[in-house]
């Protein structure tokens, strides 16, 4: 029997389908006829870490000293809580900081850390103080990158450290300082390490 191209190309055509077909069930049958095992690894999870930061203010300020005269000092001590479950720096800045007639170059500022076992005068210091100098230098540190270095906390648990806030009018401050202000905020910041 003879065929004509026609007929071949149509008999082709119809064997295409059926051959793709016939091959899905060669692959599926095999498929099931191989050995499998599995392995899991469940409970994947993930959650942040936390800083946090406090303080023993109150919502007091440290200071509110009106009528200071030259060679006047005191001091205050407040204590800083870190709160954080990762190990954090903790660093000394500040903020909005105004300084009329320039008394804040006279002020002399004194900051430490170490522990206290009651009011101010059982502070005890831990090595060097933090900063020695005037508002107006301590006013340069504005932000964390370039605040002063308090200490690193382990993470873990909630830590606290004590600084003390020594002040002094200078005695060499001038007359053109007479009847002026300055004025800053403290900012104590921990972010992870």
């Amino acid at each position: 029997m003879h065929l004509s191209a026609r007929t071949t190309r149509r008999v082709g055509y119809a064997a295409l389908p059926l051959a793709v077909l016939l091959s899905g069930v060669v692959v599926a049958t095999t498929s099931y006829a191989a050995f499998s095992d599995t392995t899991e690894n469940a409970g994947n999870a993930w959650s942040s870490g936390k800083v946090a930061i406090g303080d023993d203010d109150k919502g007091d300020a440290l200071f509110d000293i009106p009528g200071l005269v030259p060679g006047d000092t005191g001091d205050g001590c407040i204590t800083v809580t870190a709160d954080t479950n990762v190990p954090s720096a903790v660093k000394l800045y500040t903020k909005e900081t105004q300084d009329d007639r320039r008394l804040g170059s006279y002020l002399g500022l004194k900051i430490e850390h170490g522990t206290v076992s009651g009011d101010c005068d059982t502070f005890v210091p831990d090595g060097q103080p933090d900063f020695d100098g005037t508002l107006a230098e301590l006013a340069a540190k504005a932000s964390f990158a370039d605040g002063l270095g308090g200490w690193t906390t382990t993470g873990g648990s909630s830590e606290d450290v004590t600084y003390r806030i020594s002040y002094e009018l200078a005695p060499t401050a001038p007359n053109d300082v007479q009847d002026a202000a300055a004025s800053t905020t403290f900012v104590w910041e921990a972010q992870n390490v």
